[in-house]
């Protein structure tokens, strides 16, 4: 009948969604936070990320009064 499917159905669907929240799981694991696949280049990353440092937020930029003296 039609519930022999369901278990074909199952298997198909998990497949399918695993590589969508695998992501999210793996870079929480590694980074300590989740953050999504992009295609930034190595140095628009690393401006990100100080950017984050200094400010706390990815897309919050702060110019050169944010970057601390040294004394």
């Amino acid at each position: 009948m039609w519930y022999e499917i369901l278990p074909t159905l199952g298997v198909f669907g998990t497949f399918l969604v695993l590589p969508c929240f695998t992501p999210y799981f793996v870079g929480l694991a590694v980074r300590g936070k989740p953050h999504p696949r992009t295609s930034m280049e190595p140095e628009d990353m690393k401006l990100t990320m100080r950017d984050e440092r200094l400010t706390g937020h990815y897309y919050k930029m702060k110019g050169l009064e944010s970057i601390p003296d040294p004394q």
